[in-house]
């Protein structure tokens, strides 16, 4: 049975594979985020432990998408992501039975090295149906992300209230047989000829391993700086720089490369990277900020919360699905742009503004606004930055897409940290001199007065610097040429 033939006969089926496989990591990593300070409690994690945590996730995420297509070459779609749902539980069942910092790094570090196949090759997928099919499998494709993401602030906050925080990875088990019952029949299980694959590279592999985790490390030290450390963080990510430059200039002259930089190296594909990075951290800040408020900020319930974040994240799926079909008829791709980023600020701003009522009700509008905004901008880049990417090295282009969606959101919880600590620490939002340190009580303690309103203005200033930063961005979008 051809990989051709079988989408074809079911399509149905076909697109619910492609659902269920991008599904799973968006899922559980929307429960772990919207859950970070239940686990960091239960755990007695510090912030910097958690953030280590998260970067550990973030170096085996990046590894696994540098040997995407090397792994696919040699084991075929259907053992590959089989495979991978198999590496993903047991990170669960790691999580779940863990007692301190150690055990839980490790089956992150397992959910990341697994959980990157899963986008990709939800992508990928989609390259397998018919040419005339393919719009199906897209909306297919968007619509089990950010519906993922949709579900998961509920589905966490249930969880949490039933069986507690290991619960949400202890439900990765069942999730990840369902899915390889679901797949393993119609995946495309053909393997490249020995002739036409990648090359090993597994001495490089190390130094690119190296090179991502002092990079990623330096991005998530920065809120836990500490005086004098500053020049140390610089010196390490400036050096994981170089080697990563390295490893890619040596790359560059492969003729059979993990990642064939040479059929990349285009100017509408350089954009679409920047501004991936660009909406991946709006999306990231956003994602970080928005729960903390809801829950340090103005002391909601768990589950009135996680009903809030729910509610806009369906709003996401609808604007994603409107964009869509607007796009294929109308395809003004930096009007869309221009739009979403007016809208993110609009929402941002208003956010700033609105906290100081100190009531929710007055929040759901600009949050709506927020996460209404996020897929115009994001599916506009989809749809530009690959126009010109040829079929041949399509594979490669969504690999770096992805390495790039990771430092994106690393990058901005590291700096929605920083920032969140700063504006906390002034006196006129703690009432006297704060200090990072007490920010991070908080996330162990019971919410008081006193710190439910200085996390409420401190949010305000983020929001206020997050509507700011956008401006730019639609300076910049408005004056390039290369996606209209």
């Amino acid at each position: 049975m051809s990989s051709q033939q079988s989408p074809v006969r079911a399509l149905p089926h076909f697109l619910a594979i492609i659902m269920a496989v991008t599904g799973v990591e968006f899922f559980e990593t929307g429960m772990v985020t919207f859950s970070a300070s239940h686990i960091m409690a239960a755990l007695h994690l510090q912030p910097h432990q958690f953030a280590l945590a998260y970067t550990l996730y973030g170096v085996t995420a990046i590894f696994m998408l540098y040997k995407h297509q090397w792994m696919v070459e040699r084991l075929g779609y259907r053992d590959f992501i089989l495979a991978s749902l198999g590496v993903f539980a047991l990170g669960g069942l790691l999580c779940a039975t863990a007692h301190g910092f150690a055990q839980f790094a490790c089956g992150r570090a397992l959910q990341g090295f697994a959980g990157a196949t899963f986008f990709t090759a939800g992508r990928m997928l989609i390259n397998q149906l018919p040419a005339d099919k393919r719009f199906a499998g897209l909306l297919a494709f968007v619509t089990s992300l950010l519906g993922a993401a949709a579900i998961a602030p509920i589905a966490a906050a249930g969880l949490l209230s039933l069986g507690g925080w290991r619960s949400l990875f202890w439900v990765s088990l069942p999730l990840c047989g369902a899915v390889a019952w679901l797949a393993a029949g119609d995946l495309p299980s053909e393997r490249s000829p020995a002739h036409q694959r990648s090359e090993e590279h597994w001495g490089w592999l190390v130094w690119l391993v190296l090179g991502v985790f002092g990079l990623q490390y330096a991005i998530q030290a920065i809120p836990a700086m500490i005086d004098g450390s500053l020049a140390q963080l610089l010196y390490i990510g400036s050096a994981s720089i170089v080697v990563l430059s390295v490893f890619a200039w040596r790359q560059w002259h492969k003729d059979r490369p993990l990642i064939n930089y040479r059929g990349l190296f285009q100017m509408r594909y350089l954009l679409g990277l920047c501004l991936y990075f660009c909406g991946y951290a709006l999306i990231g800040a956003y994602g970080f900020m928005a729960p903390l408020l809801l829950q340090h900020g103005l002391g909601l319930s768990l589950g009135l919360s996680a009903a809030i974040m729910s509610l806009c994240f369906a709003g996401s799926v609808v604007a994603a699905l409107i964009h869509a079909l607007c796009a294929k008829h109308w395809p003004r791709l930096r009007l869309f742009m221009l739009f979403a980023l007016l809208l993110y600020a609009a929402g941002c701003y208003w956010l700033s503004r609105a906290l100081n009522s100190h009531s929710w009700h007055t929040l759901l509008m600009p949050l709506m606004l927020c996460s209404l905004s996020l897929p115009f901008f994001l599916g506009s880049v989809a749809f530009g930055t690959f126009t010109e990417v040829r079929a041949e090295v399509f594979s490669h282009a969504y690999q770096v897409k992805n390495i790039v969606r990771q430092l994106g959101l690393s990058s901005s919880i590291s700096l929605s940290t920083t920032a969140l600590q700063y504006f906390y620490a002034q006196p006129d939002n703690a009432g006297s001199q704060a200090t990072a340190a007490q920010l991070e009580s908080l996330i162990h303690a019971t919410n008081t007065a006193q710190s439910l309103s200085a996390v409420s203005m401190a949010s305000a200033d983020v929001f206020l610097a997050l509507a700011c930063l956008s401006l730019p961005l639609a300076l910049i979008v408005g004056l390039q040429r290369s996606m209209r």
